[in-house]
């Protein structure tokens, strides 16, 4: 694990020049070479967060909530470079039903870090409303603002078609997808064909540069609609073996169609990760966290209650379906540089899995071990972080650099 400086992987295309001054005018840390002297070391791949805010039941909704906020300050004080919040409805086990509103409180009480939506399911939604939310958070918080889409509803099989009736949805709304983001960009850009019936409203606000558009998936056909529309894509790899396809990043860069929104393709792959001072306890956690979700299914089904030894194999069975990195830092790093130089990804957002904000963020500090920053800052009572300049003012930052993996580090290494 590698400090590296605060750049997008599109501005990463080779091997590093002598490192910029950051955004705030500090030097960044250096980034350290990994792999021989006599050739050049790839490119960093930075981290990224997506906090999906699970809670155990009868946790007070309050802290559930503002673990997450915990959390994306524990993030940006260890120099990830996004944190990404979910929308799931209806589930007593998560506490991120709003992304809009757990950004704007993010974003506000961070200093650095990329804050986005990982993600905002559109069909749930009106696009011009969506357009609306995520323009404002780009002109409160310039170049940090982030708009990751998904096809689905955040509920669950179960909850699926209620969830539709409740939100004035039909129960196939996922099939229009393509055309929901195709308005949503209309109205981010400004473009699109004169003929769109509403290519004459204007976005307000309309701030200088759109947040970042992302499509989420796991199979072909969110690939092919990033591509196509020439958006990054999030590769899914933690929602499981049997819903992910693995071929999804080849279907991806095979289908890349460079455009207005993006000249060439960039993958972003998700993955459920614990890390632990020891790999025993990181498989452990990893293992108590999977059993917690095997009672909740068998409570559900109404089946029997488990013995020790069958939930314990069940569970073992989940941490190996869901793909879960586990293990203590160096180990963990060097699978998920196996895995991005496997799959040629750009980046690695680690999916924390765990039952607690507390141990979210102990997963964060561990797999940063070589960041600079490992303390949170204070906060006041109004949020604002002390040392973290007013819009408008200018309060000298103190120096800032990204933690990123060395794919070079995946030499020998299987996941």
């Amino acid at each position: 694990m590698t400090p590296s400086p605060g750049a997008s992987p599109a501005e990463r295309p080779g091997p590093a020049p002598a490192p910029a001054p950051s955004p705030t005018g500090s030097a960044p840390a250096p980034a350290f070479a990994s792999g021989p002297a006599d050739r050049p070391a790839p490119p960093p791949v930075p981290l990224s967060v997506l906090d999906l805010g699970a809670h155990l039941p009868g946790a007070p909704a309050e802290q559930a909530v503002l673990d997450i906020v915990e959390t994306a300050r524990t993030a940006d004080a260890c120099g990830y470079h996004r944190f990404w919040v979910a929308e799931h409805h209806a589930s007593p086990v998560t506490a991120s039903s709003s992304p809009a509103v757990l950004i704007a409180t993010i974003a506000a009480r961070t200093r650095h870090i990329r804050v986005g939506s990982g993600g905002v399911m559109l069909p749930n939604h009106a696009p011009l409303t969506v357009a609306e939310q995520f323009a404002t958070l780009q002109a409160l918080h310039p170049g940090r603002i982030d708009l990751g889409l998904g096809r689905f509803s955040g509920g669950t099989a179960a909850t699926h078609d209620l969830l539709m009736a409740a939100l004035r949805r039909g129960p196939d709304a996922a099939a229009e997808f393509p055309a929901l983001v195709d308005e949503l960009l209309g109205f981010l850009h400004h473009a699109g064909p004169p003929a769109h019936r509403f290519h004459a409203l204007d976005l307000a606000p309309h701030p200088a540069g759109p947040p970042e558009v992302h499509i989420l998936g796991a199979s072909g056909n969110g690939a092919r609609l990033a591509a196509e529309r020439s958006l990054p894509f999030v590769h899914g790899h933690h929602l499981g073996r049997s819903k992910c396809r693995p071929d999804a990043v080849d279907h991806y860069r095979a289908a890349w169609t460079p455009g207005a929104t993006g000249a060439a393709p960039r993958v972003i792959v998700a993955v459920n990760t614990v890390c632990a001072p020891t790999d025993e306890e990181a498989e452990l956690r990893a293992v108590r966290a999977a059993a917690y979700a095997v009672r909740r299914r068998a409570a559900a089904a109404a089946d029997a209650p488990l013995d020790p030894a069958r939930e314990d194999a069940l569970a073992r069975e989940l941490v190996a379906e869901e793909q879960v990195v586990h293990g203590a830092p160096a180990a963990v790093s060097a699978r998920l540089a196996a895995l991005a130089a496997d799959l040629g990804a750009d980046e690695v957002m680690l999916v924390p899995y765990e039952l607690t904000g507390a141990d979210r963020g102990r997963t964060l500090r561990l797999l940063a071990g070589a960041s600079p920053q490992r303390d949170v800052p204070p906060q006041t009572r109004s949020g604002r972080v002390p040392g973290h300049p007013r819009p408008g003012g200018s309060q000298d930052e103190p120096p800032h650099a990204e933690v990123s993996l060395s794919t070079a580090s995946a030499a020998g290494v299987t996941n």
